[in-house]
């Protein structure tokens, strides 16, 4: 099992210069749109730079669906530290805001590849019984990477925290290239010896027949479907694996996370309270990362629909705290409250992580058969950009026009609908194989 954890290990590198990337609007924007920044934002510029990402990683999680099942999913995990450099070196050398956005285009190019091509990679690579935690451990490192960028950006230059992150994709280039392919991939190609070969790395025993018969007849039932769009949406399982992975989407992303991720520093100077935003968002940053690695310890122990709505309820509550906070201090009624906006966030921050960070992407790597995973990914993926980006670019407009308890209350009704939707839409996938799964979403007795 040691190629297997190695395999892991590397994939979280990649999926920490991804947190990176999520990370350093906080610290950066706060900078840039001060009078004496070296490349001054307005607002409205600002958006942009945050926004971009998101379009950037729309692209790439576009590009993937060509590549990954061509050139494989090491190879195409692989890649993904092109972009990430030439997107750091760029913000490093940036002396214009529209140098700032092609830098962050770059850099979502990067992570629409990475998180589709680790996603899917682990989740093929993992035995069943530790499927969850393997998958839902690259979500811990994105929480990692946003730390990171938390921690050391107040205190270091634009240029200096670009060359900074920029060396965390230079050791995921090195660390990478041992990686084993995907077993799935290989036999869904027809090379069966390299994948029986593949599979005995990954579990470290020669001992892997039954597996590798599993998979065979997986992939044989998959072969013998189209790999199109029509196969995707006519299907019955096909068409509900799309549906809850869709829903489950747009609900993590509706539900605040990167206006929050974001603006972190802005929201909490604007409470006004005694300690700075800066040390505020890395307590925050401390808090998000030890919470995740608890759910990713526990994703496996308890049913995944109980953790989501465990989480969604959460969110909800703080959401609505937040919104409330704001709301009194625009009505003049938030006398001995101006910590609430900060406990909410933290506490937004936790209940989070606990199951909408981590289970959609989770889930994402497990309903799909292999023959439209990519393409069923890859719409997940660009539901998750497109999601993530009315966030970005709206949050705010809306904030400076309509006040931020307007946002945050809209996040709270997501949520409210999130609960219902997952209650009633999302299946069970705890401990299952991926073709135990498949025969539960079309309705096979199991």
């Amino acid at each position: 099992m040691k190629k297997i954890y190695l395999a892991v290990f590397a994939s979280n590198v990649g999926m920490i210069s991804h947190g990176l990337f999520f990370g350093w609007p906080s610290p950066s924007l706060s900078l840039l749109m001060q009078n004496n920044s070296p490349i001054p934002l307005t607002s409205q510029q600002a958006t942009w730079v945050t926004s971009i990402f998101t379009m950037g990683a729309a692209v790439g999680a576009v590009f993937c669906t060509y590549i990954i099942n061509i050139i494989g999913r090491k190879l195409t995990l692989l890649f993904t530290a092109i972009p990430m450099i030439i997107g750091w070196m760029m913000i490093a050398f940036a002396t214009s805001a529209w140098e700032l956005i092609v830098g962050r285009f770059f850099c979502g190019i990067s992570n629409g590849i990475g998180y589709m091509s680790a996603t899917i990679y682990i989740g093929e690579i993992s035995p069943a019984k530790i499927r969850g935690i393997l998958t839902s451990s690259l979500t811990v490192a994105v929480k990692f990477g946003i730390l990171i960028e938390w921690l050391i950006g107040p205190f270091l230059s634009l240029r200096d925290l670009a060359l900074v992150s920029s060396s965390i994709p230079i050791l995921f280039s090195v660390i990478s290239i041992s990686l084993p392919e995907s077993p799935y991939h290989l036999m869904r190609h027809g090379k069966y010896q390299e994948g029986i070969t593949s599979l005995m790395h990954l579990r470290g025993t020669t001992d892997v027949s039954k597996e590798a018969e599993i998979i065979e007849k997986y992939i044989k039932i998959d072969l013998a479907n189209n790999t199109g769009l029509w196969e995707l949406i006519s299907i019955s399982g096909n068409r509900k694996a799309l549906i809850v992975v869709l829903g489950l989407i747009a609900i993590q992303q509706w539900s605040g996370s990167m206006a929050i991720l974001s603006y972190a520093e802005i929201i909490f100077n604007e409470t006004k309270n005694e300690l700075e935003g800066k040390y505020l968002t890395m307590i925050l940053g401390g808090i998000q990362i030890i919470c995740a690695a608890i759910s990713a310890s526990v994703v496996d122990r308890y049913n995944r629909r109980a953790l989501l709505i465990f989480s969604a309820s959460g969110v909800f509550i703080s959401t609505f705290l937040i919104g409330l906070s704001f709301f009194l201090r625009e009505m003049q009624l938030d006398s001995g409250i101006i910590w609430l906006p900060a406990i909410g966030t933290i506490f937004y921050i936790i209940m989070y992580a606990f199951g909408l960070a981590a289970l959609p992407f989770t889930m994402m790597s497990e309903v799909f058969p292999t023959n439209v995973k990519a393409l069923g990914s890859t719409i997940g993926m660009l539901c998750s950009y497109f999601c993530s980006t009315t966030v970005t670019l709206f949050y705010q407009p809306i904030a400076i026009q309509y006040g931020t308890y307007i946002a945050f209350w809209f996040f709270s009704f997501t949520t409210i609908v999130g609960i219902i939707f997952i209650y009633y839409c999302v299946p069970e996938t705890r401990r299952k194989t991926l073709q135990e799964i498949q025969d539960q979403l079309h309705g096979y007795k199991l």
